[in-house]
């Protein structure tokens, strides 16, 4: 299953923030069926071939030199925030998991995409690492699903 059917099955919509996968953002946003999305990355480049190539639907771009810090986009904003395999690139994962609360509705949903770190993979999140961030104060988890590798998990602000 790809990443746009996972996130369709769980269902994405309202105001929607992407944290990171800025080059893959604008196909994962029309197949979702959305109309307009914000985009947060810290890859300038990718954002900036972002804004040229979405023309039928509305991408706003957000850059950051930290991935864990959203400081110009304005509290309880947000539907979902999806977090695109960014979550293991923040420097600091707990403040990643805050401001990603800070920027949801009540009642939003964090969904969090992410590698998880196994015998024969190396990169990404540990499974210990992982648990810890999704139990999150003032999250709750809904569902968690842990495939090849990879893991999905949404969480609901409480």
């Amino acid at each position: 299953m790809s990443a746009a059917e996972a996130l369709a099955k769980i269902g994405v919509s309202g105001k929607v923030l992407i944290i990171g996968g800025a080059n893959i953002a604008a196909d994962l946003v029309k197949q979702l069926g959305l109309s307009e999305a914000h985009v947060a990355d810290d890859d300038s480049q990718s954002l900036q071939n972002l804004s040229t190539t979405s023309s039928t639907v509305k991408i706003t771009p957000v850059y950051t030199r930290v991935i864990e810090r959203l400081v110009e986009l304005p509290s309880t904003t947000f539907d979902t925030v999806v977090a695109f395999y960014s979550l293991e690139r923040a420097l600091n994962k707990r403040a990643f998991m805050t401001e990603a609360r800070r920027l949801l509705k009540q009642g939003g949903k964090l969904i969090v995409l992410t590698h998880v770190r196994g015998f024969l993979r190396r990169r990404g999140l540990s499974k210990t690492e992982l648990d810890k961030l999704l139990a999150t104060q003032g999250f709750k988890l809904v569902e968690r699903i842990q495939k090849g590798g990879d893991a999905l998990c949404v969480l609901l602000k409480e």
